[in-house]
């Protein structure tokens, strides 16, 4: 009854002063009905200044205001995601501390890793180690995996700052504290990042030759690869393929003189035909460049002919 009322007549309110009190009221008279309030006023309140006031009223305040913190989280507002991480660090619920840094970021990072650093709780001091990560503070979260021996912490972060300084840092760590798996492990994942003569180096001075020896497996394997490639890249083409490429050569070309048919005397094309000698008869033509025998000319003279196409001669005296 008289509560619906007030619900449906404080969203109407137009001085905002009024709907804060109304806040205030509702902590510390009302505290069961605060979250139903506050869904009512979602869509209109500033939800940090709520949350100052909160903090104004006390401690209690907050738990009892986790419901609603929790509903406007979505809006991703820097006030309300770090009364929220406050509240689970206070419950110690490390999994919805976490859930909620990767979810909405929107706050003061570095200060939380730093207020983590020194937790009691293993799982806290990750996270501390997790949020210097994200925010790239490498070393930092390094040697915060290092004093609690978190060493798949250690090898993930130093592949990720994918800094070769840094990992051979770590290499040296796992060969001074004799943490031979270790070392392995940091090759295998970091493989990318390391230079194979500082592998060399650290496994024969440490005696790790079994443990480094994956290491160098990868590596020929890696470099046999791109050796392979590079000569497949830059090989000469194959003598099946020389007839096909002087083929089409000629075919860009054109084909042999430029696809016209060449028809003039010279190398290479058909010989004409020329014209007889003056003392054929009727200007007979020259059949000889043909392959056609020449045959000798005859002449009619007195009923005979005469060879050579020449005139008749003169009977010499004596004959």
């Amino acid at each position: 009854g008289t509560t619906t009322f007030f619900l449906d007549s404080v969203t109407k309110v137009r001085n905002a002063e009024v709907t804060y009190k109304a806040v205030g009221y509702y902590l510390t008279m009302h505290p069961t009905l605060f979250t139903r309030l506050m869904e009512v006023l979602e869509e209109t309140i500033d939800h940090s200044r709520v949350v100052s006031q909160l903090r104004r009223t006390g401690d209690w305040a907050l738990q009892l205001a986790q419901p609603y913190l929790k509903s406007v989280q979505k809006f991703n507002l820097s006030p309300v995601n770090e009364a929220l991480n406050e509240l689970y660090v206070d419950d110690e619920d490390y999994e919805g501390l976490r859930k909620s840094i990767d979810s909405y970021n929107n706050f003061n990072m570095i200060a939380l890793a730093s207020k983590l650093a020194t937790h009691e709780l293993l799982e806290f001091r990750r996270i501390s180690a997790y949020v210097y990560r994200c925010n790239k503070k490498w070393v930092q979260s390094i040697e915060l995996s290092k004093n609690d021996r978190m060493w798949k912490d250690c090898i993930d972060t130093s592949n990720e700052s994918a800094d070769s300084e840094i990992i051979e840092g770590l290499l040296r760590f796992f060969c001074e504290t004799s943490e031979k798996e270790c070392f392995c492990a940091a090759l295998y994942t970091c493989y990318a990042h390391v230079s194979p003569d500082v592998a060399l180096e650290l496994g024969w001075i440490n005696g790790y030759h079994n443990f480094v020896m994956p290491f160098f497996i990868q590596t020929f394997r890696h470099t046999h690869e791109r050796l392979k490639k590079l000569e497949d890249r830059t090989a000469p083409p194959k003598e099946d393929d020389a007839p096909d490429s002087i083929a089409q050569t000629y075919g860009n070309l054109g084909g042999f003189g430029g696809g016209v048919l060449m028809l003039e005397n010279g190398a290479g094309g058909i010989p004409m035909p020329t014209a007889a000698p003056m003392g054929g008869v009727g200007g007979a033509l020259d059949m000889s460049s043909f392959g056609v025998p020449q045959q000798p000319q005859m002449v009619q003279q007195q009923g005979g002919m005469m060879p050579n196409g020449g005139m008749p001669q003169q009977m010499m005296p004596g004959m």
